[in-house]
């Protein structure tokens, strides 16, 4: 009934759908795309992982200054890694730095999502939190699914460019939430 706190769930469909129509298929990218050697590309998920701290730490840090404002950019930055990563994979050092913007923007729209949902609804924070990591689940589904499709029509070096256009939309999407929030009478 409230469609801010319904926009904000939706936001939080688009950016999963965004980021899981990529890091499904990572491993592939790595190793059929950038040529990493199959025992290395654990390695690689790994460093990835590790630099998704930061990008905890900075979701953490920064979601107080206006969710959907750090939403929208942190998308912004999503984009640019996915797509970068295919781009760049030809030289690993290159790729490794896409990597780490990628996984930097991908793990701080963890909690940016998170608060922001719970924000949303203050009088119903608990539903509001499990409402958003059902509503993320199913995000990933249908990223894996998309990101299976683009493989299929597509090929594997189109999943990066379609995830970054998925993030693009949650980018666009966000002022369109913002207009639902409700005004405070002065």
């Amino acid at each position: 009934k409230d469609p801010y706190f319904l926009g904000n769930v939706v936001l939080s469909v688009i950016v999963f759908t965004a980021m899981f129509t990529a890091y499904t298929y990572l491993a592939d990218t790595l190793e059929q795309i950038a040529h990493i050697p199959a025992g290395q590309v654990g390695w690689w998920l790994m460093g990835f992982g590790i630099v998704g701290l930061a990008g905890n730490w900075l979701g953490g840090q920064f979601v107080g200054r206006g969710p959907l404002l750090v939403t929208a950019i942190t998308a912004l930055v999503l984009a640019v890694g996915m797509a970068a990563t295919t781009l760049v994979a030809g030289s690993h050092v290159w790729l490794a730095v896409a990597l780490a913007v990628w996984g930097i923007a991908n793990t701080a729209l963890y909690p940016i999502c998170q608060v922001r949902v719970m924000q949303s609804a203050s009088h119903a924070q608990a539903l509001a939190g499990t409402l958003n990591v059902s509503m993320a689940n199913a995000g990933i589904g249908l990223g894996a699914i998309i990101g299976g499709s683009v493989i299929q029509h597509l090929g594997l070096g189109a999943v990066g460019y379609v995830a970054a256009a998925i993030a693009i939309l949650a980018v666009i999407v966000t002022p369109a939430v913002n207009r639902l929030k409700p005004r405070t009478a002065a």
